[in-house]
């Protein structure tokens, strides 16, 4: 099934010099009564999504590689992502259902059930989390789209919410390193940290609006070339 899915995704070409966002996709569930808007209220928080709308509203040419559901919040990340102009990698994970901050919340309360890799352990089979059991097909996915779109980019944003998206930030960090772009990692939760001490810069967005990310993010971003858009 997931080769089916593979093989049903467009091969993007992203523009020269566009800045990568990759990482933790979720929306707010109290803010998923308006799913039609051009602009949800739902996305506009610093996760991958909002992260890559708020940096195309600002002019730069952005595209998006992560994880959503297979269910209608799923179009709510996906349409306002189009109507931006983001280009958007998008895995439907089928029989899944897209991040909400109550998966922000389920975290929290199992801060001590991690495994010996640092990782979060499922409570239950039927927990409705990322389906990731180790380096899976689906978290190889996402590296290796990743490491390909940052070759004609100008900046990566790793976003982690420990919601499990980004496998091996450190591999990323690397090329990323290797080709001469900065990295900057935005971060919703600590427990990870350590596996980004490589990149350019961290940021701590749990608690920091759309807005404030934004433009940290955006002052750390190398000029653009004239003519560049």
């Amino acid at each position: 099934m997931l080769q089916s899915l593979l093989n049903s995704l467009q091969s993007l070409s992203p523009r020269d010099r566009h800045i990568l966002v990759a990482g933790d996709i979720w929306i707010n569930q109290s803010q998923c009564q308006d799913l039609e808007g051009a602009r949800p209220e739902c996305v506009r928080h610093p996760s991958a999504a909002g992260l890559a709308l708020g940096l195309a509203d600002a002019g730069l040419s952005v595209t998006l590689v992560g994880f959503v559901g297979d269910d209608d919040l799923a179009g709510a990340i996906e349409k306002p992502l189009h109507v931006a102009g983001v280009a958007s990698d998008l895995l439907h994970i089928k029989q899944w259902q897209t991040f909400t901050d109550r998966a922000l919340d389920s975290l929290a309360s199992t801060k001590g059930a991690l495994d010996a890799q640092g990782r979060r352990r499922r409570r239950h089979r039927d927990e409705r989390a990322l389906p990731i059991d180790g380096m899976s097909e689906y978290e190889a996915h996402l590296q290796n789209r990743a490491e390909r779109y940052m070759h004609n980019a100008s900046a990566v944003v790793l976003v982690d919410y420990d919601l499990g998206s980004i496998a091996e930030p450190r591999a990323l960090i690397f090329v990323a390193n290797q080709l001469g772009i900065p990295c900057i990692a935005a971060l919703g939760s600590q427990r990870r940290a350590d596996q980004y001490t490589e990149a350019d810069r961290q940021l701590q967005v749990s608690d920091c609006s759309l807005t404030r990310t934004v433009d940290k993010i955006a002052s750390s971003l190398p000029p653009m070339r004239e003519g560049s858009s």
